[in-house]
């Protein structure tokens, strides 16, 4: 499922692809590491906040899987993060935060700011300390991570869907600015990824049939490479997509229903 904008995508392979995920630790980041490595990727950069997760990760392929510690709220670890690394093909911008609140309950304005910090400006930061490097690939892609809230408001994620949103709104800008931006002229292709309940610990609490993470990395990578850039990959999604589409006003009510 996916909207009328696209983009070919020749050939799109993961073999020998180098790439870097952020928040690979657990959830979606953990499943887009696994398939990468179903996939053949030659190298996997996979960032974490801490060391409790980099000997299970390097466990999964430790010729292949590089763990990195990077905190999205302090630059000099995303500066450090682009020392390291000189050659990309892909950036997957997963790492992301949620907090139960409304809009208007009490310290929603911190929570908004915090939230802000790292769902949107964390990938921004990460974005523009790599773009250099990436755009030295022959065919570059950039998939940011938002979600469903990010199309229509979920009123008791008041704070994530406000943030969701701006990713959003980054990732058709930046979809836009480089189109021309690639070595050999062409454009970094440029993903936005917008799935619902996902069996995740941000859901656990959802009760309703949820996709595993290797599910949604999976219909990631098949859906760009038949040149799709907005990735709804989930039934849920979809269907909400779909009601968005048809009336955007009523989507809005069945969110605010669930109140």
């Amino acid at each position: 499922m996916h909207s009328d904008q696209s983009s070919s995508t020749d050939h799109f392979s993961l073999t020998d692809k180098i790439v870097l995920v952020t928040g690979a630790n657990r959830g979606i980041g953990l499943g887009f590491v696994h398939t990468l490595l179903e996939q053949g990727a030659k190298k996997i950069y996979a960032t974490i906040r801490n060391d409790d997760y980099r000997e299970a990760l390097q466990n999964l392929a430790s010729d292949r899987v590089v763990p990195i510690n990077v905190d999205l709220l302090n630059a000099s670890t995303i500066t450090q993060l682009a020392e390291q690394i000189d050659e990309l093909d892909i950036l997957i911008n997963n790492a992301g935060i949620a907090t139960a609140s409304l809009c208007t309950q009490a310290h929603s304005l911190e929570l908004t700011r915090h939230e802000m910090e790292v769902n949107c400006y964390g990938a921004m930061r990460v974005t523009q300390a790599l773009l250099p490097v990436l755009c030295q690939s022959d065919s570059p892609v950039v998939i940011n991570i938002a979600s469903m809230a990010a199309i229509s408001h979920f009123p008791n994620l008041g704070p994530y869907s406000i943030a969701k949103a701006a990713l959003h709104s980054y990732t058709q800008g930046l979809r836009i600015e480089l189109k021309a931006a690639a070595k050999n002229g062409g454009p970094v292709n440029v993903v936005g990824v917008y799935p619902g309940p996902i069996d995740t610990r941000l859901s656990a609490g959802a009760d309703m049939e949820k996709p595993q993470p290797a599910e949604v990395a999976q219909t990631c990578f098949a859906a760009i490479a038949k040149g799709e850039q907005a990735i709804f990959p989930d039934p849920f999604s979809q269907a909400m997509w779909q009601q968005f589409l048809e009336h955007p006003q009523q989507l809005e009510a069945v969110f605010s229903s669930m109140l």
